[in-house]
């Protein structure tokens, strides 16, 4: 894999980290608490959309193109079942980019971005979320996981 890949790689699997610490430590109560909107209301269906939005933009990444993409979430039944769905799409990422070179270009609403963007992107996406499932912890007064505390404290 090209060293910018595999540093783009390398930030995503923090930011994944994260994600991965939140369903872990949350109790299934917690995951499933109401939040205040329109789509994705609970903590649990915002975790399922990011991974699916990883998963749309892989797809991209092999087919060279984003339109007519299929952005519905399929429902997950359970944490372990969403948790294994992370795992095995984090680690069909990781066979991906170790294929690309840089070069690869995704067709997305008749504009062409370079396959750093779409990784970009994708952490922009993964890392929004994270923010607001934080807000949302406060605001609905559930404990931030300690794995998660411990990354925002040794690098924020």
């Amino acid at each position: 894999m090209i060293i910018s890949l595999q540093s783009q790689l390398k930030i995503w699997a923090y930011a994944r980290r994260n994600t991965v610490h939140f369903l872990e430590q949350l109790s299934e109560a917690d995951l499933h608490k109401k939040l205040p909107r329109k789509t994705f209301t609970t903590i649990f269906e915002q975790m399922a959309e990011m991974v699916w939005v990883q998963k749309c933009f892989m797809d991209g990444i092999k087919s060279g193109k984003m339109d007519n993409t299929d952005w519905s979430v399929p429902a997950f039944e359970t944490k372990t079942k969403l948790l294994d769905f992370i795992k095995a799409t984090d680690e069909k990422m990781a066979e991906l980019l170790e294929k690309c070179n840089g070069a690869e270009e995704v067709v997305w609403n008749n504009n062409s971005k370079n396959v750093h963007e779409v990784l970009s992107l994708m952490l922009m996406h993964e890392t929004m979320h994270l923010g607001q499932v934080i807000a949302f912890c406060h605001s609905l007064a559930v404990d931030i996981p300690k794995g998660v505390a411990n990354d925002l404290y040794l690098t924020g």
